[in-house]
């Protein structure tokens, strides 16, 4: 009988001689842990076999042949971490089966023998772990044991390289997992369109802000035409988005779903890949906020005429404009001022002077149609630039504006004032005046024809 024990382990032992020959140069550094447990696997013939890479922060278990039960893994290694005893190699030469599957399983009663080995010391907090199963005791539990010290020796390189990868995979997946949350999540509008004109990318913002999905916006022939219907801007913003990209910010006005124009501030990027990405910010209410301050700084808040500084700002920029050679060039300046306002403000209150006032100034805008360069200099005096006009029809005009007052007086709860207004003109023809000069000139006129009896019009003159 001894001698047929010790025959059955030296024939195990040549076998595993060769096994291991046959397994040694396969086991590298730079294999998959996938790869590795393979080849292991299918030297040896096991029925089953698993490793388990394990860190503070991951854990990884690759599994071949029969399945393992959830956590089955998991808790055969606690219940060895309970013993608190050393150890490096376990064996188990019958009943394997009953460590990982319950009794009724049929593997608990088919797998026979079995060994795990621990594979050290590699990181810190870094462990690995060898299991294979075979449905007959192959091996004598000695050569068994000596088996798997010497792969749990090979092994080391292995596992330590695997973990880093493992390791760096994890970190990897994580900046990719927070970049594709800043991707999704950023308030910045991120796109990209290929050459074909189709939509690669498209972020959350771009969703939320523009209103169509990206499977929504690939559903048109022509993506762009969605945001940009104009052919020629469609066919800028396309060259940009293509051909001729710019990190320059540029503004562009893209339409979303439900009608609306945005303003947009967008730059590109060219990918490593050649691909170009457009990266854009809606600043739609900024510039909202911006016409609304622009609107407050240069408008009078009663009349919605221009305030003094504007006006006098378009009255620079006229007289900067204007060449002597150059009729279209020409401008005349008109200063209004109404006739006996105090003594409406006097019967009728401040209330319905201000009214009296926006009255005024709409008629004004109605003779001049659209949006007439008209400012108030303050309280009833009003300064108005007619382009292209010389004094016979700056004349004409203010004959039409008392005509227009005379047949459509202002009315206030059920009593009626026909408005009149004195008015001086100055047709400008060149521009060596200073603007404080035209303005005395002009304002010498509307004197005059205050003093001679209001409702009339006085032309200066600039050789006077």
């Amino acid at each position: 009988m001894k001698k047929e024990r010790l025959h059955t382990a030296i024939n195990d032992a040549e076998l595993s001689l060769h096994r291991l020959a046959k397994l040694m140069p396969g086991l590298s550094a730079h294999r998959r842990l996938a790869d590795v447990l393979q080849l292991i696997h299918g030297v040896f013939e096991a029925r089953m076999s698993w490793i388990m890479l394990e860190t503070d922060e991951l854990r990884h278990l690759e599994v071949l042949g029969d399945s393992l039960p959830n956590d089955s893994a998991e808790r055969l290694l606690a219940e060895l971490r309970q013993h608190r005893a050393p150890w490096r190699v376990k064996c188990w030469h019958k009943n394997v089966g009953r460590l990982l599957y319950p009794e009724d399983h049929p593997l608990a009663q088919e797998l026979k023998c079995g060994v795990l080995c621990r594979i050290f010391p590699l990181q810190d907090d870094a462990r690995a772990f060898l299991f294979l199963a075979f449905d007959q005791p192959l091996l004598a539990p000695a050569v068994l044991r000596s088996v798997a010290q010497i792969i749990a020796e090979k092994l080391h390189d292995a596992m330590t390289e695997l973990i880093s990868r493992e390791r760096t995979a994890v970190e990897l997946k994580n900046i990719i997992n927070q970049y594709r949350i800043l991707f999704d999540r950023a308030p910045v509008l991120m796109n990209s369109f290929d050459k074909h004109n189709r939509c690669t990318l498209w972020n959350g913002e771009c969703e939320r802000v523009f209103g169509w999905t990206l499977e929504e916006v690939n559903r048109e022939a022509d993506p762009l035409a969605l945001f940009y219907p104009d052919p020629e801007v469609r066919q800028r913003v396309r060259e940009t988005i293509n051909t001729s990209p710019s990190l320059e910010m540029h503004e562009w006005y893209p339409q979303r779903r439900d009608g609306a124009v945005l303003a947009t501030l967008w730059s590109n990027i060219i990918l490593s890949d050649g691909e170009i990405m457009n990266i854009g910010v809606d600043i739609t209410e900024r510039k909202r906020t911006e016409n609304l301050l622009a609107f407050q700084a240069t408008t009078d808040a009663l009349t919605c005429c221009y305030n003094r500084l504007a006006i006098l700002d378009h009255l620079q920029k006229s007289l900067d404009n204007c060449q002597a050679e150059q009729h279209e060039t020409h401008f005349a300046m008109v200063m209004i001022d109404l006739d006996h306002f105090k003594q409406i403000n006097d019967q009728w209150g401040h209330a319905a002077g201000d009214e009296a006032l926006v009255y005024f100034c709409q008629r004004i805008r109605e003779q001049c149609g659209g949006q007439p360069r008209l400012g108030r200099l303050g309280g009833e005096e009003f300064l108005l630039l007619l382009p292209v006009a010389d004094p016979g029809e700056a004349i004409a005009f203010t004959d039409r504006l008392r005509a227009q007052l005379l047949a459509a007086p202002f009315t206030r709860d059920d009593a009626s004032l026909t408005l009149s207004f004195s008015a001086g003109v100055l047709v400008v023809c060149q521009r060596h005046y200073e603007r404080a000069v035209l303005l005395t000139l002009v304002d010498n006129a509307l004197y005059d024809a205050k003093r001679t009896g209001r409702g009339k019009t006085v032309v200066a003159s600039l050789m006077q």
